[in-house]
């Protein structure tokens, strides 16, 4: 019996069915990178907050321990935004007049909760606590232990 297909066509097919896999394994790649890159899960893309609040200057630059603001962070699984009498403790003694404090004055003044967007980007699963004690330092939105 003849055959159907010259020999040639042995090569064809496993050059088609190799690119298809590849295509397909590059397509999955691709998708997987674009899903999971900041472009789409806007990691570190800075949100808009009522007060232009900086860990880093609070923190690093201030010296301010994160355990005095999140009072609840080693007892619980997040470190909870703290109360406007705690930023009033500083802020009633020092930028006094100043209009970028005018959220939180008026928000000790009425008792009403300063409108925070929360950021859940920032993660410190990686530390080890709440079983260890350690000081987190924010670095411009990442949070590393010390």
């Amino acid at each position: 019996m003849a055959q159907l297909f010259p020999k040639s066509a042995n090569v064809h097919a496993r050059v088609t069915i190799l690119g298809l896999v590849v295509l397909i394994c590059g397509a999955g790649w691709a998708t997987s990178t674009i899903y999971w890159s900041p472009y789409t899960t806007e990691v570190d893309v800075p949100l808009q907050q009522p007060i232009p609040f900086s860990h880093k200057h609070h923190v690093t630059d201030d010296g301010i321990d994160c355990r005095y603001c999140h009072t609840s962070v080693e007892k619980s699984s997040f470190a909870g935004i703290p109360p406007t009498k705690t930023c009033m403790n500083c802020h009633q003694q020092i930028w006094v007049g100043s209009d970028l404090l005018a959220v939180v004055r008026d928000s000790y003044r009425t008792g009403e909760s300063i409108p925070w967007v929360p950021d859940t980007s920032i993660s410190i699963t990686a530390c080890t606590w709440p079983r260890e004690s350690a000081a987190r330092i924010a670095t411009g939105g990442s949070i590393r232990c010390r």
